[in-house]
């Protein structure tokens, strides 16, 4: 009698934990792979450097401008002193950030090479707004500008690549920081000076290009591609025993859909369309996760929250008006925008969850607005 409760607890048990299945929606994949834009011309992704470089940056000789930083001009005047004697060696790491400008995109060209692993490193080109801030500071103010262009472009495009998840994100940030870095640049310069050729292809992106749903299939991808790594661990492993192990992959694939259909969410016709308002929505909360077992608590908790992510890519075409509205002085501002005290205003989205404004103001220094207080 005792053996029969148990057995029918046990089936019981597979049951609730099973519920509602184990496998992730093909079809939910399949769309979110098919809202990615289609790229055209070379692709740059096997180009990026896969490892940091093999010479670091000397930061404890020459600090790297931090990203929270308003000005990084005036941190580089800070420790210019400490540049110029490693100049010349801190100038080689431009060399493969040029080759870079040759390809169109940047995006990986099998699903295999979304593993975090096999990763690009994007330090060179989060370091290059330090040093182009440091050349200019040391008087290269033409190599500066060309390479604060590059920077930003670069940005740009690593974010119309719609390629791996974080390679978009910052490529947000480097048009950011790089657009920033321009102004300063510019407001010691008189304001008729031309600018670098680079600079001309930075423009406003089509605001659906924004959206954070293409990216989605990337984060998808490297999600899975962890879970993997980590279903191998668990059959190697032979401290568990068979029933373990089943019960680690029935949890582990229920998170595993879980996480596929919250991503879809990102590509809801309510989401897409704040995108075009731009603004920031938070995807709509089930009531109960649809593919977690109630006695899937690693599954419930699982569920991710990218809205802060949507804000950075939304600040994109904030930080590109901005840009054109600094290049052309006589166009008309954009709604939102105004020039006061020499400066340029206007918001943007906060990047970050501790950040609790509902806005956050930028000012940018016009043209030729710094030029006595910095005189060439």
């Amino acid at each position: 009698m005792l053996s029969a409760i148990y057995h029918v607890f046990g089936i019981t048990f597979f049951f609730a934990v099973y519920l509602p299945g184990v496998q992730p929606d093909a079809r939910l994949e399949a769309e979110l792979a098919a809202a990615r834009a289609p790229v055209m011309g070379d692709n740059g992704y096997q180009a990026l450097p896969k490892d940091w470089p093999q010479e670091r940056w000397p930061q404890d000789v020459v600090p790297l401008c931090p990203r929270e930083t308003d000005d990084c001009l005036a941190w580089a005047r800070e420790h210019l002193d400490a540049y110029r004697a490693v100049a010349v060696s801190l100038q080689k790491r431009d060399e493969p950030l040029e080759t870079l400008l040759a390809y169109a995109y940047f995006r990986p060209p099998t699903v295999e090479d979304y593993a975090t692993e096999k990763s690009p490193s994007f330090r060179l080109l989060v370091e290059a707004v330090s040093l182009n801030a440091y050349r200019f500071a040391a008087g290269e103010t033409e190599a500066a500008q060309h390479g604060a262009c590059r920077g930003a472009l670069l940005g740009l495009r690593l974010v119309r690549s719609q390629g791996i998840f974080l390679g978009s994100i910052g490529g947000a940030g480097l048009v950011e920081r790089n657009i920033a870095l321009l102004a300063q640049m510019r407001a010691e310069l008189p304001p008729e000076t031309p600018w670098p050729a680079l600079c001309d292809e930075l423009q406003p992106l089509p605001q659906e290009a924004l959206a954070l749903c293409p990216l989605m299939y990337s984060d998808w991808l490297e999600f899975r591609h962890i879970m993997r790594h980590d279903d191998a661990a668990i059959i190697a492993d032979r401290q568990r025993d068979i029933a373990e192990k089943a019960l680690y992959f029935i949890l582990m694939r229920q998170a595993e859909a879980q996480y596929l259909y919250e991503n879809t969410k990102y590509c809801a016709p309510a989401m897409l369309a704040a995108v075009r308002r731009d603004e920031v929505l938070q995807p709509t909360l089930d009531k109960w996760p649809r593919y977690c077992s109630p006695l899937n608590p690693l599954c419930r908790m699982g569920r991710p929250d990218s809205r802060f992510y949507q804000a950075r890519l939304l600040n994109i075409n904030r930080y590109l008006r901005a840009f054109a509205a600094l290049r052309n002085p006589a166009a008309p501002l954009p709604q939102g925008y105004r020039r006061e005290d020499g400066k340029l205003y206007f918001l943007r989205h906060p990047r970050f969850n501790h950040e609790k404004e509902t806005w956050q103001v930028v000012a940018l220094p016009l043209p030729g607005s710094r030029i006595n207080k910095f005189s060439r």
